[in-house]
């Protein structure tokens, strides 16, 4: 970059800082009122948690590492029900600032704001500040990515770690359309230049499979997105074929690196190697059987209390074995619960509010305004093809994921901070056709 550019660079940065940093402040000042008002909530409701199970399992797990004690929960005891990622930012909150949730929400509500700040960086990167800048305040001020930030529920810090490894996935393929004299300096001979840049590319690669990794220690369906990366190396970077392979075995290393002490440990309780956890028998059964509805209701497994006479690992193959079974005896039926799965996960209210007519109302307004802005960001043409697949990607595998197990909104708000970035696209091409129409008529006039 030549000195003429890095000032202009600079320049920028500057301009943009005290907008960014407002932003910032609302989004946190916003999330702390919503943590604020849940808990006030639950706690006139004689709850703990605004969603009772799952929540109460990731605090459950939470205190037992920061009393280290064995990661177990109920009787028989489930060693590997739940990723640790999610309990172990739960038991950091436990240890700094005792058994309160509300001092977890506040985290998470850092959290939710750090989300918008590094979707500020990945608009910026894949575009421009402007972009990155409109990108995040639609997700700082979305009253459901709002409250969300708060609840006890793993998606707040997935979000976190999936924008870090879309980040890092940016840098590699842009690093990967560049020449290794741009990467290195021109002042090393060319072949030396050349193993250098293989070596960082090599390096980055690692870093972005590290960081799938880490974000698929909070939620496992995230893993996949590995092989999305394996195919968006192979296509896009221009390498060649052996550049592209090495590349990619980087994406492994890291990504089987980050999981490796996860996955040891539950040889070591089970016997067997499970990289994620033994709970996605259940999970797919809870959405392929007999009884399904496209929503979650896990009532079948304490109803039919498999563990009195299996190991938890042959629960888990058990309940695999008989969604399987359904899919084969039910294919219709299968379909058929795939497009209901996929209507629960677009749908713009989440089920929980849809009594409340006014919530939905404003939920829908804002979805559909959403919407039109992805679909103007087709005609913006801001985004190249590496910046499709990193803010569509996530969507599209999760969207996928979640037409085989089940269905809800809740899952969708994760992916909604990179396509915000699709929709920030969208939004300044709008603009710029008003700009354009205004210059117009004051041409004509």
């Amino acid at each position: 970059m030549s000195a003429d550019n890095e000032r202009t660079e600079f320049s920028m940065a500057a301009k943009w800082r005290p907008l960014v940093l407002a932003m910032l402040v609302i989004a946190l000042l916003l999330r702390i009122l919503a943590a604020i008002v849940i808990e006030r909530h639950v706690q006139d409701a004689g709850r703990q948690f605004l969603i009772e199970g799952d929540s109460n399992g990731y605090w459950i797990l939470a205190q037992k590492i920061a009393a280290g004690e064995d990661y177990e929960i109920y009787t028989p005891p489930r060693r590997v029900l739940r990723m640790p990622g999610f309990p172990l930012l739960l038991a950091g909150s436990i240890r700094l600032f005792g058994d309160r949730i509300f001092a977890a929400r506040i985290v998470l509500a850092f959290v939710g704001t750090a989300c918008c700040w590094l979707t500020y960086l990945l608009g910026t990167r894949l575009v421009m500040r402007r972009v990155g800048f409109w990108a995040a305040l639609f997700v700082a001020v979305n009253p459901l990515h709002v409250g969300n930030s708060v609840i006890i529920l793993s998606e707040t810090w997935f979000t976190f770690w999936m924008l870090l490894s879309l980040l890092a996935l940016t840098g590699l393929l842009q690093a990967g359309q560049e020449g290794c004299s741009i990467v290195t300096g021109n002042a090393l001979p060319h072949s030396l230049a050349g193993k250098t840049c293989a070596w960082r590319l090599w390096l980055r690669a690692i870093l972005v499979g590290g960081l799938i990794g880490a974000a698929s220690l909070v939620r496992p369906g995230f893993l996949p997105w590995l092989a999305f990366c394996f195919l968006a190396v192979t296509i896009l970077v221009r390498r060649s074929f052996p550049a592209r392979v090495v590349i990619a075995t980087g994406l492994l290393i890291g990504c089987g690196l980050a999981m490796l002490p996860w996955t040891l440990r539950n040889v070591a309780v089970t016997g067997h190697w499970v990289v994620t956890s033994l709970w996605s028998g259940p999970s797919l059964y809870d959405g392929l059987n007999p009884e399904a509805t496209g929503a979650s209701d896990m009532q079948f497994f304490d109803r039919e209390n498999v563990l009195s006479k299996m190991s938890e690992f042959e629960m888990n193959r058990h309940y695999k074995d008989r969604a399987v079974d359904f899919v084969k005896n039910h294919l219709g039926r299968a379909v058929e619960l795939a497009f209901v799965k996929a209507v629960r996960f677009l749908n713009p209210v989440p089920n929980q509010l849809n009594s409340n007519r006014v919530i939905q109302g404003l939920c829908i307004i804002w979805y559909v305004a959403f919407l039109l802005l992805l679909v103007g960001a087709v005609w913006s043409r801001l985004l190249d093809m590496e910046g499709w697949v990193v803010v569509l990607g996530p969507f599209l595998l999760f969207l996928l994921v979640h037409m085989v197990f089940v269905g809800s909104v809740r899952y969708r708000l994760p992916v909604e901070f990179p396509m915000s970035v699709q929709a920030a696209c969208g939004l300044r091409w709008l603009l710029n056709l008003r700009t354009q129409g205004t210059e117009m008529e004051k041409t004509v006039n």
